[in-house]
Formats: C-alpha cells, sequence, structure tokens
C-alpha cells in the first residue's frame, strides 16, 4: 500500500510534543531495530545467540537507538563491540550496551594508530553492522578517519549493513561511494523521511523499513507518496451495478498518423482495454480504418469526450486544430504525449492557450523533457541533466507548465505543480521497447475519462487538485507495469490490458 515521505524536519517537529510529554520514543525505535537486525541474523545464521553485532556509534539519538539495540542483542547473546567515532556519543545508550557485555573501541581523530586497527578487525568479521554515526540533521560529508575506515572495510566486508533511520552521509550530490556506507536495509522510525525517495541514493539504502512509533503524521504534510501493486487493486475505477457507457467515461483519442498510422492503434487499443465506457477516435481517417477493422466498438464520429489523449505518433495539424477547437472553452481533462510536447513548448506561457485551465498530464521521458523545458528556460537543459536529478526536473517542469509530469523511465517520477510528488514502484524491463509510451498514454486517458465522468454522475463539481490526478497517474503507471509483466511486445502489453483489468474489475478465480 501507499507510503507518504515526509521532510525530516516535519518529523522532528512531530517529535518534539511527545518528547515533552515523556513518551519514550527512542525505546520504541530501538526495539523495532533490535527486531529488524535478529530477523537478518537468524535469516544468515540461524540464530542471534553466537552472532557478532558492531554498532558504528555517532554523537546523536540516531547512535542512541543504535546502541539500545545492541543492548538488546547482547542480551540475546551476540557478542556486540561498540566502535565510538567523536569525543561523545549517547551517554545512556552506551551504558545500555556496556551492561549487555558490549566492548567498546574508541576511534576518534585524536586515537592511535592501533585503535584504527582494532575497529578496522571489528568490523570485518561482524555479521551485521548498525551504522548510527550521523542521522538527517548531521552536516554532510563525514570526517577523515571515518571515511577512511569505511574505505578500508569494504574490501573486507562480510556482514550485513543496518542504517539507522537514514544512511550516514546520504547525499545525492556527493561523490566519493567508496568512502561511504552501503546500508543492505534502512530502518527509519516515524515516517519515511524525503532524502530516502531520491532515486540517486538507491545504492546506499537498501530495502526500507518504516518504523510507526506513533507520530500521527498528517499526509497532507507529505512531499511525496509511494505506490505499489496493492494501490492498483485498492484504487482501479470499477463500475458499479448502475453504471453505463456516459457514466464509465468517454475517450477522446487523437493520436497516429498516415506516416504513424500504429501509434493511433496502439493508443485506441489501450483505451479500449482499460475499461472506457466508450473510444472516439479523433485522428486521421486512414488511421481510423485500421482502429475500426480491430475494434468495432470505437466511434469515429464526433461527440461527447470526458478526456483527450493528444500526441502519440504525430497526428496531422488539422486534426489537432479540429480537437483545439472542440475543447477550448471547457475543462476537459488532456494527456499529452511524445510530439504534443512541442505544442506545449512552441507555447510562451500556458495562459490563453486551448490547453490551459483543465487538468493536464505529459508524458515525457528525458530527452523529450530537455528539449522541452530548454525552450522554457531559454538556456540547454540536456538529456543527461535530467537523468542525474530526475525529481528536482520533473517538479521544475511541473512548475513552469502547471501541468502533471510523468517524467518516463525505470524509475517513473510523478510531479504535480506544488512539488509534490508520486513515486509508482518500478515495472519490469520488458516495458522497455518501440510503442510502449502509446500504451501508457491510452491507459492513462482512460483513467482521467472515468474520473471526470465519475465526478459529473457522482454530482462531484469540485476542482479535483492536482495531487489526486498525479496518484492517478501513477495507477496509470502500476497498470501499465502489470501489463508489461505479461507481455513482451507494445501490441502484447496493449492486449494484456484487457486480462488485467478483467481481474481489477471481477477478480481472479
Amino acid at each position: 500500500m501507499s507510503v507518504f515521505a515526509y521532510p525530516s524536519e516535519t518529523i522532528r517537529e512531530a517529535e518534539k510534543p511527545l518528547f515533552e510529554a515523556g513518551i519514550p520514543l527512542m525505546a520504541r525505535a530501538a526495539r523495532a531495530l533490535a527486531n529488524s537486525a535478529a530477523a537478518i541474523l537468524k535469516s544468515d545464521h540461524g540464530q542471534v545467540s553466537g552472532t557478532r553485532v558492531c554498532v558504528l556509534a555517532g554523537p546523536g539519538n540516531n547512535a542512541g537507538d543504535a546502541l539500545f539495540a545492541a543492548a538488546t542483542l547482547g542480551r540475546r547473546g551476540a557478542a556486540v563491540t561498540v566502535i565510538t567515532l567523536f569525543d561523545r556519543t549517547h551517554d545512556e545508550g552506551l551504558a545500555a550496551a556496556r551492561s549487555a557485555g558490549a566492548q567498546v573501541v574508541t576511534f576518534t581523530t585524536a586515537q592511535a594508530e592501533s585503535a584504527r586497527a582494532d575497529a578496522l578487525s571489528e568490523l570485518s568479521r561482524a555479521d551485521l553492522v548498525l551504522d548510527g554515526i550521523l542521522g538527517t540533521g548531521g552536516r554532510r560529508g563525514l570526517p577523515e578517519h571515518i571515511s577512511t575506515l569505511i574505505a578500508d572495510w569494504a574490501p573486507h566486508r562480510t556482514g550485513r549493513l543496518i542504517a539507522v533511520d537514514v544512511p550516514s552521509d546520504l547525499d545525492p550530490n556527493h561523490a566519493g561511494a567508496g568512502k561511504r556506507l552501503h546500508a543492505d536495509r534502512t530502518v527509519t522510525f516515524g515516517g519515511l523521511k524525503t532524502e530516502l525517495i531520491d532515486p540517486r541514493v538507491d545504492e546506499f539504502i537498501g530495502t526500507i523499513d518504516v518504523i510507526d512509533i506513533g507520530l500521527g503524521l498528517d499526509p497532507g504534510l507529505a512531499t511525496a507518496e509511494l505506490l505499489d501493486s496493492d494501490d492498483l487493486v485498492t484504487g482501479f475505477p470499477r463500475p458499479d451495478e448502475t453504471a453505463h457507457k456516459y457514466s464509465r467515461g468517454v475517450t477522446g483519442v487523437l493520436a497516429g498518423s498516415e506516416e504513424y498510422p500504429g501509434a493511433g492503434v496502439l493508443t485506441t487499443t489501450s483505451a479500449v482495454n482499460t475499461g472506457a465506457g466508450m473510444v472516439r477516435y479523433l485522428g486521421s481517417p486512414l488511421v481510423a480504418e485500421f482502429v475500426l477493422g480491430l475494434h468495432p466498438e470505437v466511434v469515429s464520429a464526433s461527440g461527447r469526450i470526458d478526456a483527450v489523449v493528444f500526441g502519440p505518433g504525430d497526428p496531422e495539424p488539422e486534426f489537432v486544430q479540429g480537437v483545439a477547437d472542440a475543447l477550448t472553452g471547457n475543462h476537459t481533462p488532456i494527456v499529452v504525449d511524445a510530439g504534443g510536447l512541442d505544442m506545449i513548448a512552441r507555447a510562451e506561457s500556458m495562459a490563453g492557450t486551448w490547453l490551459a485551465d483543465r487538468p493536464l498530464i505529459i508524458t515525457p521521458h528525458a530527452a523529450e523533457l530537455a528539449r522541452l523545458l530548454s525552450r522554457l528556460l531559454g538556456e540547454i537543459i540536456t538529456a543527461n541533466r535530467i537523468g542525474a536529478n530526475p525529481i528536482r526536473w520533473a517538479q521544475r517542469a511541473a512548475e513552469l507548465t502547471g501541468a502533471i509530469v510523468l517524467l518516463k523511465g525505470h524509475h517513473t517520477v510523478i510531479a504535480a505543480p506544488d512539488g509534490h510528488v508520486v513515486l509508482p514502484e518500478p515495472g519490469p524491463g520488458s516495458l522497455a521497447t518501440a510503442g510502449s509510451g502509446d500504451v501508457l498514454a491510452g491507459i492513462l486517458g482512460t483513467l482521467a475519462a472515468i474520473t471526470a465522468a465519475h465526478g459529473r454522475y457522482d454530482s462531484d463539481d469540485r476542482t479535483r487538485p492536482p495531487r489526486e490526478w498525479a496518484r492517478l497517474a501513477g495507477l496509470g503507471v502500476l497498470l501499465h507495469n502489470e501489463a508489461g509483466r505479461r507481455a513482451v511486445t507494445a501490441s502484447g502489453f496493449a492486449d494484456a490490458l484487457a486480462e488485467v483489468v478483467s481481474e481489477l474489475i471481477h477478480g481472479v478465480d
């Protein structure tokens, strides 16, 4: 199910009144950390007793979490060593670890070389290491004696590493990965931190366990939402027994051209198979013949539309103008993909265009977004720059265009104009094939049409906030992912949608 990510400052502010009220937050965190550590030790070694655990202890509260957890592991029979790396650490936690039998190695810049050798020896033979060096409030960059120790330990590391709350020195812009800790698991407390969702830090965090310690965070304060396949099962819009074709949404498809007819077929097929009440094809008569030959239920006559998919296959200008005229003055949602993005880039602003004042989802890959931003910003933005920081650039594009920006890639990033981000779980590698984006566009168009139609027939005429549209786009990506697990070509994905959607609506026998 979905998980919300919050700025570290938001989580710290939520902790303050509970600390002041005497709520034992550290005890809760340490108990959960000890349980997670014990599970790893049991998985790797069959038991906790007899294993070796090492704590890298810094000066803050995350060191306290690690030390108290290590004390629990020590009482369960683990041999614990604490390596203190600064002139101070969490005194109560250190005392608890000592009372449970922990040995202490003091290794600071003032210590002799023998202490460094002892620290390296303990790390190299540890079955599990707890990284409690620096937390979210720590400054970027580890002191030289620590980074050198980490680099020397890396070739000899045989055990697992758990990062406590966040991996120390978690800076996506910092080079020197060899002198940084690479966690197998990050156990974070209170809520998922925004720092942990950046795709650039994946190699440092491992799997993430989010431990609820009773903060009661408001999802409205979240900066991001992570979606998985369970969200698709619960969030897919299913028709009820009173549904009819118009209440299920009418998807307009302006895709394909005489030069690229296949894009029109793929986009329309995916719109049909995603469960639209009706699909209208709005483009070239030549492409319409291909579409109707495969899907006789598609309508090519003009009429009511709840959402439009525009752009795949570079539709001819006369059909673009026809759709623009039909949509002027209303608020019909639009999904813009591929060649349609150039129309946005050529507009000096969104105001005054037929794309303005409506829900708008754009679906570029990195190169397409680079071209769009280069025109909007008046400077050269490259695909490499986009790939180096996809969240930031998707947010920038959403801010500039007022659109929901779905930046396609292995880690698809969806940004709303207010900066909120939706991150669907990655899909299979089979999706990286020609025409896959056309299929996704058709999915998004139909989900938008269903949503718009539901609003009308449920007497819900409120304006849906951009975050809801961003989440809807995330569900579309998850549906695309599931189709990608059942086929290896774009036409196969479009066909597989019928089976996936049937299972979502009717269930699996």
